[in-house]
């Protein structure tokens, strides 16, 4: 081996009219390198200088009379007890533990020969003095009788009279009656038994009208008006065709403790080819039947919306004459499924950016997906 060929290999460079060796190795690495920062640059002029492809998505309208769905639950329906208003001893029980009753049936009695003794006492003390004071109306009328004991005779017939009335008040009051149509939810006396005025022996279960409760999220609450102009109906969940209308009864004006949602109250009459008991879950669709405005909420996905630095929330309109795409800051109002409520210097079939946002800058040229659109 020469000395020439023992030597490393190296390569001439000229640099600046310098000739110097470099190492093979050196050469490798920085060509690569070279060749990196070049494609590197070749990509970011083609992503400055060529428009950006985005999808754009429609504005449209949300209705102020915008259907909303939410999941019920029939409530505990009312119970009214219901007691005798004078004491006695109980002879009749019409009605026993779940039986049905219709408004005015009778439900029991108490004795009632007590109280109709004191009806023929009360009517026969009230005859007596009506009957005298036809008498002393003559002499009083040829000034035998002076007119003070003629006043004191009238007053004495009117006391008479009341305690006649309220005598056949209590015997009608021994004859328990439905209120209203029920079933008996419980009862806790028997014949035979003596029970005391006012103390309760029947508990009625107003069948009549059933209440379903609703709880409402706040941003809704805050939306609808909560008085009768409210429309609502429902359903059961495995029987959609079998819709009722509801009536609005009441609302809760503080939120619930474990969440921000207001109670809301419905009343229906008892469906005639359903039951509805306690518990059982329920559809509930609410609108306000209230007058069209012109501020109405527009709707956008979800998708669309971004968010700024500082929280807000805007869109990105896109201007078909010049190609670019503008931040639009709007209010988020609600969501509602996959779409965003929003109120904001928008139109009705203006274009924003549907997806990708965060890719795009104020002013900047896009170019839609479809190019149609």
């Amino acid at each position: 081996m020469t000395a020439h060929e023992s030597r490393p290999a190296v390569r001439s460079c000229v640099l600046h009219g310098v000739k110097r060796p470099v190492r093979r190795s050196r050469i490798v690495v920085v060509l690569a390198f070279a060749a990196l920062s070049a494609c590197g640059r070749q990509q970011e002029v083609a992503t400055d200088t060529g428009p950006r492809m985005v999808q754009l998505v429609p504005v449209t309208q949300e209705g102020a009379n915008e259907l909303r769905e939410f999941t019920g639950r029939v409530e505990q329906t009312s119970i009214s007890p219901l007691a005798f208003e004078v004491s006695g001893r109980v002879v009749q029980i019409a009605v026993l533990d779940g039986g049905r009753v219709r408004k005015g049936q009778l439900i029991a009695q108490i004795d009632p020969e007590p109280y109709q003794l004191q009806v023929r006492r009360a009517e026969a003390q009230y005859n007596q003095l009506a009957d005298d004071l036809k008498r002393k109306a003559v002499l009083h009328n040829e000034n035998i009788l002076s007119g003070g004991a003629f006043d004191q005779l009238k007053a004495a017939v009117d006391v008479a009279g009341v305690q006649r009335d309220l005598a056949r008040r209590d015997l009608r009051n021994t004859r328990l009656i439905a209120p209203f149509d029920g079933r008996i939810a419980r009862r806790t006396i028997e014949t035979q038994q003596m029970v005391q005025a006012g103390a309760p022996v029947f508990n009625l279960e107003n069948s009549e009208r059933i209440e379903i409760g609703v709880e409402l999220p706040q941003s809704i609450a805050e939306s609808l008006p909560l008085n009768n102009t409210l429309h609502a109906e429902a359903w059961t969940p495995d029987r959609p065709d079998n819709v009722f209308p509801l009536v609005y009864r009441e609302h809760s004006t503080q939120s619930t403790p474990t969440s921000s949602s207001y109670r809301l109250l419905f009343s229906v009459k008892q469906p005639t080819q359903l039951t509805l008991l306690p518990g059982m879950a329920m559809r509930v669709r609410i609108g306000a039947t209230q007058a069209p405005t012109t501020n109405l909420a527009l709707s956008v996905p979800i998708a669309a919306l971004s968010v700024t630095p500082d929280g807000k929330h805007r869109l990105w309109r896109y201007d078909p004459g010049s190609n670019k795409v503008h931040a639009v800051p709007v209010d988020l109002r609600e969501i509602r499924d996959n779409s965003a409520i929003v109120a904001g210097d928008l139109h009705v079939g203006d274009k924003v950016v549907g997806g990708g946002s965060q890719f795009v800058a104020d002013g900047q040229a896009v170019r839609p997906l479809d190019e149609n659109q």
